[in-house]
């Protein structure tokens, strides 16, 4: 069977029965395994397609030739394609994306891997012996390795996904991040006002920290709040990260917060931005932010306290008094997936509802006529 210049051929085994008939007889009765040999541009190709299969063979054959006939695609070009088609996410997104995605350019430079095609399973997995990662930041990371291969088979630079060998760690837990306490949230709103050198500071500090309670917000949609997000009792917004909209009903202490609120610094007379001036980056005014938090955590003395904790805290409220996961995916503007695989958390709430639900089994008349039955 000929393609071009390439042939398949049999490699017949010695104890085949038709082995003195040749490499081009390929119906041979012992199966042997199939190989092309040939020349292509001058140079001389003799290499196993790996099965035994004449359909599959010519299959192999037309991907084999289809990967060196093409134009190559430089790693270091891939990456800035994915960067580019993902430059819509939000800005700390593309930076891991761009951060993680170096990391990978560095290592196949290293071996001299220059193109996309060029990078296999085995090369990935010294990859990822060598990058010895948390958990949970490995399984991240092995999804964008899997999302970068797919984005560049999806454009015909390499025919094979290596990501996909990778086999992430199992993790029984799939955060570790803990709820805030009733009396932890107390001791950092008290801290909010034992901060700073003045009541700005303090103010603000104490607005962020209610927001984040109540709402979830992250962080990057507490600095950019706008006036014009609050429609009477609700907060109405599109979350930054992923676009969604969120409209939560906010409690009379968070409005009363946020009317204290004094003028950001720099802000000009009629801005109506909350936390902001408008005249810095979002990175920016994160790590502003950031660092009030931190003064308050610190202040208050609870340990491991961080601004994303709030948003923890509120779905495990929320699903241990019964709150359904798509209910609360809409309110923390995530999808039920999300909330299933972060947030979903053991709280002495959700444990008093499993106990009274199984009590609706254990109280029923029939379940004590069993007892009685066995115990007789």
């Amino acid at each position: 069977m000929r393609h071009g210049e390439l042939t398949i051929q049999r490699r017949h085994s010695r104890s085949c029965p038709d082995r003195h008939r040749g490499a081009n007889f390929l119906k041979c009765r012992g199966r042997c395994p199939l190989w092309v040999a040939g020349t292509l541009d001058g140079q001389r190709i003799r290499r196993s397609l790996r099965t035994r299969d004449l359909q599959r063979a010519a299959q192999r054959l037309g991907t084999f030739l289809h990967s060196i006939t093409r134009p190559r695609k430089r790693l270091t070009e891939a990456v800035e394609a994915f960067l580019g088609a993902h430059k819509d996410r939000a800005p700390e997104t593309t930076r891991k994306y761009a951060r993680l995605l170096r990391y990978l350019v560095e290592f196949c430079r290293g071996r001299g891997l220059e193109h996309v095609d060029e990078v296999t399973a085995e090369h990935l997995d010294e990859y990822a012996a060598l990058r010895a990662r948390a958990r949970w930041a490995w399984v991240k990371e092995i999804e964008l390795l899997r999302q970068f291969f797919a984005f560049s088979i999806e454009r015909e630079w390499a025919t094979k996904n290596p990501a996909k060998a990778i086999r992430p760690p199992k993790l029984t837990e799939p955060n570790q991040v803990i709820p805030y306490t009733h009396e932890e949230i107390v001791r950092i709103l008290r801290a909010c006002d034992e901060i700073g050198r003045s009541a700005y500071e303090r103010l603000r500090a104490k607005a962020m920290v209610l927001l984040m309670r109540y709402t979830g917000l992250r962080i990057s949609d507490v600095v950019t709040l706008d006036r014009s997000h609050i429609h009477g009792d609700y907060l109405v917004k599109r979350l930054h990260k992923n676009g969604r909209l969120i409209r939560v009903k906010l409690p009379q202490e968070v409005l009363e917060a946020l009317e204290r609120l004094p003028k950001p610094k720099g802000a000009d007379q009629d801005s109506t931005l909350l936390f902001a001036s408008g005249r810095s980056s979002l990175r920016s005014l994160v790590k502003g932010a950031e660092r009030t938090l931190a003064a308050v955590f610190r202040r208050s003395g609870v340990v491991g306290a961080h601004a994303h904790r709030f948003r923890h805290t509120l779905a495990s409220e929320l699903l241990g008094r019964g709150g359904a996961i798509e209910d609360v995916a809409a309110i923390l503007g995530d999808s039920p997936a999300v909330v299933r695989r972060h947030y979903a958390k053991w709280t002495p709430d959700q444990q008093a509802r499993l106990d009274s639900t199984l009590s609706l089994v254990r109280d029923t008349s029939m379940a004590r006529r069993q007892t009685e039955v066995c115990i007789c």
